[in-house]
């Protein structure tokens, strides 16, 4: 089996394991760091902690995903693009921008951002023409209604059937649109317009998303079904949402999203070595 190779506008990344991408949030009301990466410096500070701890992405949002004041696309701007530049001076691993805006993305891309990570799905033209302009990667995901918008009552014929469905035209569009089928991930979106019963559902049928031809990235870092599964608060999810990991790993997901590098990556590698017997311990 060939091994998956991510095009992005600075090179490739292979996906020839599974990949940790770090959330930093430079927002003032994150739902997990409640604003403490708000300020560049200690946004900054975070960066290079991730990079310490062997982060393979570094995402980079500023505005948060759930319902709440709305954040202009200059403010937007404003929180991300200084970052991504400090970050870029730092590293060279691949950079995501989280947003819906085209003008944000646009400016991330220009500023050293590699990948279009949106919760909108890409559902809008312009959304698509921003990624195809910049050669940016793409993250396509699966959303009912708009971003930011409130949907506590989710009905589905068949949760993982629908969602599939919706990703695999989804991606048939941005395709069709310009998108380089080599530029796109998918992700099943747990956590958006989805009961907590529905968002385990897919967890259950995750080979469903990972037998698609395009890699999947996993997004499920402190989010509410954890939580709602487990009895928790939002700062005491961190093994559930390791288990969960562990269990995207197995079944073939290529990128983790996650508040808490050093232990997913830990976690992460230890399934690698059990599934691989081609596995190079880290201490060799």
């Amino acid at each position: 089996m060939s091994v998956p190779v991510l095009s992005l506008p600075s090179g490739t990344l292979s996906l020839d394991r599974v990949r940790i991408m770090g959330i930093l949030n430079r927002t003032p009301d994150s739902f997990y760091d409640h604003g403490k990466y708000q300020g560049l410096e200690a946004a900054i500070r975070r960066a290079e902690e991730m990079l310490a701890e062997g982060v393979d992405i570094i995402d980079v949002g500023g505005e948060k995903a759930g319902p709440g004041p709305a954040v202009s696309a200059d403010e937007e701007t404003r929180r991300v693009v200084p970052a991504i530049e400090a970050v870029r001076k730092r590293t060279s691993i691949p950079i995501s921008v989280d947003t819906f805006k085209p003008e944000v993305a646009r400016r991330a891309v220009e500023a050293g951002a590699d990948i279009i990570n949106s919760i909108g799905g890409f559902g809008e033209l312009d959304m698509r023409r921003a990624a195809v302009d910049t050669g940016a990667a793409a993250v396509i995901m699966h959303i009912r209604r708009e971003p930011r918008v409130a949907d506590p009552n989710p009905v589905y014929g068949d949760v993982v059937r629908d969602v599939r469905s919706f990703l695999v035209h989804r991606v048939q569009e941005c395709i069709a649109d310009g998108i380089a089928p080599e530029r796109i991930l998918v992700d099943p979106g747990p956590g958006f317009g989805k009961t907590s019963d529905q968002d385990v559902e897919i967890l259950r049928n995750l080979r469903d998303f990972t037998d698609l031809p395009y890699p999947v990235l996993l997004a499920v870092s402190r989010k509410r079904f954890i939580g709602d599964t487990l009895g928790l608060a939002t700062d005491e999810r961190l093994e559930g949402s390791l288990a969960v990991a562990a269990w995207g790993t197995m079944k073939g997901v290529k990128i983790i999203r996650t508040h808490d590098v050093k232990a997913t990556r830990r976690v992460v590698r230890m399934i690698e070595a059990v599934l691989d017997p081609a596995f190079t311990p880290e201490y060799a």
